[in-house]
C-alpha cells in the first residue's frame, strides 16, 4: 500500500483561495471518481504559507495508473485544468510516494477515519524527519519499540507514519492531530517532562541517525476526510 502526498504552494495574494474553491468544486470530485477519495486535505497554518497538502491512498500502483489515465480523459478534468491555468495561482508542486510503517494507524486505501479527539476542531502537526543513509532503520526500530508508546500516552491522535518510497529518500513522514494549538503545547510539554521520553531521546541521539527535522501545522479543509 502507498500514500501519495502532494504539496502545492501558491503565489501570495488572493489567488490561493480562488484556486482552492475551484479544486473543491471540480478537481476533488473528478479525482475521487477515478482515483478514490482523498485521505486528508489541509492548508498550512504555520510553516510555508499558501500551501495545500493532500494525500490519497492506493492499495497498488496499477490502480493509480489506470485512474490517472481515466481522469485525463474526463472533460471535467480538462475544465479544471483550464480554469486553474486562468487563475495562475500555483508557484510550486511536489509529490512523494510513502509506505506506511507497521504501526501506522492507516494501512489500506479507503480505510475510514475515526476521530478520537474531543470537540470538533483540529490542527495537525505534520513532521518530516531526514536521516543519514543507513541509519533510519535503527531509529525506526527504537521508535516503534519505545518512543511510540510514550507519545501515545501524552499526545493527541496518531494519524499516520511512513517512509518515502519515491521522492527524497531516507525520510519519515508522520502526523499527530490535536484539538487546538494550546492543547498541543500542553501535551507536548507533559511529554517533554516525562523521564521515559528523556531516556528515549538519549538512546536515539546516540544513534546519530537524524540529519534534519521540519514540521508544519496544517488545518483540515471542509472536504478532508480527516477533520
Amino acid at each position: 500500500m502507498f500514500l501519495e502526498q502532494r504539496m502545492y504552494t501558491a503565489h501570495p495574494g488572493g489567488k490561493f483561495a480562488e484556486w482552492l474553491k475551484l479544486y473543491a468544486a471540480v478537481a476533488n470530485p473528478t479525482s475521487a471518481k477515478h482515483l478514490g477519495p482523498l485521505m486528508g486535505a489541509f492548508t498550512t497554518e504555520f510553516g510555508p504559507l499558501n500551501r495545500f497538502v493532500f494525500m490519497r491512498m492506493y492499495d497498488d500502483l496499477a490502480h493509480r495508473d489506470t485512474g490517472m489515465a481515466a481522469r485525463e480523459a474526463d472533460p471535467d478534468w480538462a475544465t479544471f485544468r483550464g480554469e486553474s491555468g486562468k487563475i495562475g495561482a500555483l508557484a510550486q508542486q511536489e509529490n512523494k510516494l510513502i509506505t506506511p510503517v507497521p504501526w501506522s494507524p492507516v494501512q489500506k486505501a479507503g480505510q475510514p477515519f475515526v476521530r478520537t479527539l474531543p470537540g470538533s476542531t483540529m490542527v495537525v502537526d505534520h513532521r518530516t524527519y531526514d536521516f543519514h543513509p543507513g541509519k533510519m532503520a535503527g531509529w525506526l526500530a527504537a521508535y516503534g519499540e519505545t518512543g511510540l508508546a510514550i507519545q501515545q500516552k501524552h499526545l493527541g491522535q496518531f494519524l499516520f507514519m511512513g517512509t518515502t518510497e519515491v521522492g527524497p529518500i531516507n525520510q519519515v513522514v508522520f502526523m499527530w492531530a490535536y484539538e487546538s494549538l494550546a492543547t498541543r503545547a500542553k501535551q507536548r510539554g507533559a511529554m517533554a517532562a516525562d523521564p521515559a521520553w528523556g531516556e528515549f531521546a538519549k538512546m536515539t541521539s546516540a544513534l546519530g541517525a537524524l540529519k534534519q527535522q521540519t514540521n508544519m501545522i496544517i488545518k483540515p479543509t471542509a472536504f478532508s476526510a480527516i477533520k
